[in-house]
């Protein structure tokens, strides 16, 4: 009778033995679960807060030096005229406008090559929202970036000046890229404007990188004859040379 109790015993705390690690190992699991729903929840998280702020920075003493090409078609005399410079962009200081909105103040730089000296040509002003980009140019401002970047999205580039609406749009998000001898890892393309037929090439695009701001510009008016050949207008080149960050 003893060894009947002694088995039944044994037996019962088996199962409590079994049913305890079963209730264990379904707490561990548990817990990976959780854990890995949080991960998830984290990593969404942070995906969602880069909606491409790096694209435009702000920070100052910031520069970047561009190497500029010229054409330009006269009409007039019938010649072709080219220019080369650069030009040096500095993110000088910051401010806040009328609107309550941090501001930066950017002074531009040219000289005609490595050799010469820097001489200030303009001042302009920059300003990062939690929606846009935008740069005042010769007193005229442009929406150059709106946030979040996404594929397929459209805005008015002239949307707070006097010049007619132009749809900018977004192209190639997020890609690499190489210029002269600078490889980006991560850049956008803005598309300006693009309209090509018998008589117009009106052509304007600019590339951002992450981290560093405008890389490449390209900004073409030509007016043509029906025979193709170009009557008048500009080509105007930006190539970043350097920078800082």
């Amino acid at each position: 009778m003893k060894n009947k109790y002694f088995i039944l015993n044994i037996i019962t705390n088996f199962i409590f033995l079994k049913s305890k690690i079963t209730y264990i190992n379904l707490g561990l699991i548990l817990l990976l679960t959780g854990l890995l729903i949080i991960s998830c929840k984290k990593n969404k998280v942070e995906e969602a807060v880069d909606v491409g702020y790096g694209y435009y920075p702000v920070k100052v003493g910031n520069f970047i030096i561009y190497k500029v090409d010229s054409i330009v078609y006269n009409d007039f005399t019938g010649t072709i005229d080219t220019f080369n410079y650069q030009i040096k962009e500095v993110i000088e200081s910051d401010f806040i406008d009328n609107q309550g909105r941090n501001t930066q103040r950017l002074e531009r730089y040219r000289r005609a090559n490595d050799t010469s000296q820097w001489n200030i040509q303009d001042v302009w002003y920059s300003n990062r929202t939690s929606s846009t980009a935008e740069k005042v140019e010769e007193n005229v401002r442009y929406i150059k970036l709106i946030f979040p970047v996404k594929s397929r999205q459209e805005w008015n580039g002239n949307k707070y000046n006097y010049l007619d609406p132009e749809t900018y749009k977004y192209s190639n998000i997020h890609k690499p890229n190489d210029i002269v001898l600078h490889h980006f890892d991560s850049t956008i393309t803005v598309i300006q404007k693009e309209e090509l037929n018998l008589i117009l090439d009106d052509y304007k695009i600019e590339i951002y990188a992450k981290n560093v701001g405008m890389i490449y510009k390209k900004f073409r008016h030509l007016e043509k004859l029906p025979d193709g050949t170009i009557e008048k207008g500009v080509e105007l080149t930006y190539t970043i040379q350097s920078f800082n960050q």
